[in-house]
């Protein structure tokens, strides 16, 4: 939802941001900067865009509604996430209470399809605000060191961001260098909590590695990937990846698993893409899972890729450059806002028009996954 309110405000669409919960903390103030100079507290009608999920629809229109909204009284779009091939039936359903859907990347168009649902590709900003960067030493990080980095939420489900893999790379790795200069970090939560039970068995295992359980706010998260060398992901599936494209957009290494969301953005060319192999996904793994697939990425390759970048910084730093400039051309907060106007645009001319109400609500081919706390909704203005 933040990386679109700062898309539409870098090519000057118009709008106002209601935050219908209000369960967000207000702590960070990149947070506060960016919406609450355009916050309102009712809802307008207009084009209205939801950032929220599926099975949060029903309470989300309720407090809409006492909010002192009309869900009727507007042209209504909704942004879903998902990270597995199929999107769930019970859930597509009730995105048709909405007159479009936009994809926040072509692995979840393609499972919206895969349900029946047509969506509007707009994709989604990666850009992280430049300037000061806190130093290696605020997180006792060796300024010497290949830093390898990797973000885990626990309540984004463990067994897709498989923090394992990651674990199992790098152990491999230490065990054939013994001597190389190699750290390794590990940011794990859980939602806005640290994560220290999960974490206590590692401390003992890897007792050379750098944990941190709790949360941090905007510059220091983005100051952590600046310090890494590398960003590691090698999940089983991503509706889009932020962490990664982060990464590359401040010019460092992404190694991730070659399928899902991040291959927006991701290439053999500009990144470190794993090999890997479709599995069916196990009980109780993931909501929705049985009878689906999803990757199990192949650490022997991961190990691979890593030691090449390792012993060839040259090559390491051409990767990284083209990774920067792929992102920064594709996925600025410019190139999102450019994508959006135009098809706000073109809405608003449709309605304008044909001086209609918002038409039924249809199939047609239009997709940033927030908790129930964080369901909010991107209500245009009458401009819009």
């Amino acid at each position: 939802m933040r990386s679109h309110i700062a898309a539409c405000q870098t090519v000057h669409l118009p709008h106002s941001v209601v935050d219908i919960f209000r369960y967000a903390a207000r702590e960070d103030p990149d947070h506060r900067q960016l919406v609450e100079r355009v916050e309102a507290e009712a809802p307008a009608s207009g084009i209205r865009v939801f950032h929220v999920n599926a099975d949060e629809v029903e309470p989300v229109i309720d407090a809409f509604e006492r909010r002192g909204g009309d869900f009727s009284d507007g042209y209504n779009i909704i942004v879903p996430a998902w990270e597995l091939p199929r999107y769930p039936a019970p859930w597509a359903e009730k995105l048709r209470k909405f007159n479009e859907v936009w994809a926040l990347s072509r692995f979840i168009a393609d499972g919206l399809t895969q349900a029946g649902i047509a969506s509007h590709y707009v994709g989604q900003a990666i850009e992280v605000p430049t300037g000061y960067f806190l130093p290696r030493r605020h997180f006792g990080l060796r300024e010497s060191a290949f830093v390898i980095l990797h973000f885990c939420d626990l309540s984004s489900y463990s067994a897709r961001k498989n923090p394992d893999a990651v674990i199992a790379t790098f152990e491999a790795i230490r065990e054939r260098r013994p001597f190389e200069d190699i750290q390794l970090v590990l940011k794990v939560k859980n939602e806005d909590t640290g994560a220290e039970d999960w974490l206590a068995p590692l401390r003992e295992r890897l007792s050379h590695a750098i944990y941190i359980s709790n949360p941090l706010h905007a510059l220091e998260t983005r100051s952590l990937i600046n310090c890494c060398d590398c960003f590691a992901s090698l999940h089983r599936g991503e509706g889009f990846g932020r962490g990664t494209g982060e990464a590359m957009f401040l010019g460092r290494l992404a190694l991730a698993t070659g399928w899902s969301g991040n291959l927006d953005y991701m290439t053999r060319e500009n990144s470190l893409l794993a090999d890997y192999r479709l599995v069916p996904v196990g009980h109780n793994e993931y909501p929705f899972g049985e009878g689906q697939m999803w990757a199990e990425p192949d650490i022997q390759h991961a190990i691979e890729l890593l030691s090449c970048v390792i012993d060839d910084q040259v090559r390491a730093r051409s990767i990284a450059a083209r990774g920067r400039r792929d992102v920064r051309l594709g996925h600025s907060y410019r190139a999102v806002g450019i994508r959006i106007l135009d098809h706000v645009s073109r809405i608003r001319d449709l309605l304008r028009h044909e001086n209609l109400s918002p038409p039924p609500r249809s199939n047609r081919r239009t997709a940033v996954k927030l908790p129930l706390r964080h369901a909010t909704a991107l209500a245009g203005r009458s401009s819009a």
